[in-house]
């Protein structure tokens, strides 16, 4: 069981038109804008609400983000306090701090070294383990993306981790920010990209939609793909499977970006087509190579990421 999607979070809200709007919506059919503006409020909602029913319902029945607050703060500290009880185990201050870790590197390579106390990489890597396999974080793997399954080329040197909420996350990270207060006034203003960059949010939440709106029988793991090359800062956020064919995503959390590292991923890996999910309403983007390949880029907003695995879709790149 996962928190809840940003569609299971209109459906709280008695939204349901809203979600038959966003599964109707494509690339060449995007949603009426005033529509679109109205989805981003409350997606900026979500960022600070996340999706634990707890923090859910306070939201639902008082609209005070201080109150989704005080619920976050119990849940964040029951986990704490859960990991007391794995002592005979594992050291419970190495996994709070390894996951404490995990929070700051959000969207970032998980760096071992940057776990507080001078535990041993073995160490820390069993504290992953735990927190994974308690759900608290999932991994995202490096994969050559040559081709699937895109598991079969992965780099366990080269691993992200996300944590599970953007609720708790933002609870967590509380003292960094000054405070809830600024925290939702810089989310829900005109400086939200700003914060989301800065924290890695719009990454982690597009992740879980992904995994979200997977068929919820299956095991689903995420990927990325970076050119380790000398020199080369080239990332892509995702890399999905869909039709046999390798999709890359690249994420941006404002509405515009110059997508240099998912070119390069396409014509390097000789695509035709890949996404950019955004706080952009649908939309369309095509460019030529220089060998006069025609490349077509579809956007896709963040709050609607998750209908590219939805269980049910259909063999075409957005359905």
């Amino acid at each position: 069981m996962y928190p809840l999607s940003f569609e299971e979070f209109l459906a709280a809200l008695n939204k349901r038109g809203w979600i038959d709007a966003i599964r109707e919506a494509s690339p060449e059919k995007p949603l009426e804008e005033l529509l679109h503006k109205e989805l981003i409020n409350h997606f900026r909602s979500y960022i600070i609400i996340g999706g634990m029913p707890a923090s859910v319902r306070a939201w639902v029945e008082t609209r005070d983000y201080q109150e989704s607050a005080g619920e976050l703060k119990d849940i964040q500290q029951s986990y704490y306090d859960d990991f007391v009880k794995y002592s005979d185990k594992v050291n419970p201050q190495l996994l709070r701090s390894t996951l404490d870790s995990v929070i700051a590197q959000t969207g970032k390579k998980f760096t071992f070294s940057h776990v507080q106390g001078g535990y041993r990489p073995e160490e820390v890597k069993q504290a992953l383990t735990m927190l994974a396999d308690a759900g608290l974080i999932t991994p995202i793997k490096r994969t050559a993306a040559n081709g699937m399954p895109l598991g079969a080329e992965t780099n366990g040197k080269f691993v992200k981790y996300q944590f599970l909420d953007s609720g708790l996350l933002l609870r967590i990270l509380d003292l960094n920010f000054g405070g809830i207060d600024k925290v939702t006034t810089e989310i829900l203003t005109s400086s939200a990209s700003e914060l989301v960059n800065r924290g890695g949010l719009a990454e982690m939440i597009a992740g879980w939609e992904l995994i979200k709106s997977a068929d919820p029988g299956t095991r689903h793991d995420l990927y990325y793909w970076e050119n380790i090359s000398r020199g080369s800062t080239s990332e892509v956020d995702f890399v999905i499977a869909r039709a046999m064919q390798v999709v890359p995503i690249e994420v941006k959390s404002g509405t515009s970006g110059k997508m240099k590292s998912l070119r390069f991923f396409i014509e390097n890996k000789g695509l035709q087509e890949g996404i950019r999910t955004s706080l952009e309403n649908f939309g369309l983007l095509s460019y030529k190579t220089s060998e006069e390949t025609e490349i077509t880029i579809s956007i896709i907003p963040i709050y609607a990421i998750g209908r590219l695995t939805h269980n049910g879709h259909s063999g075409c790149l957005y359905g």
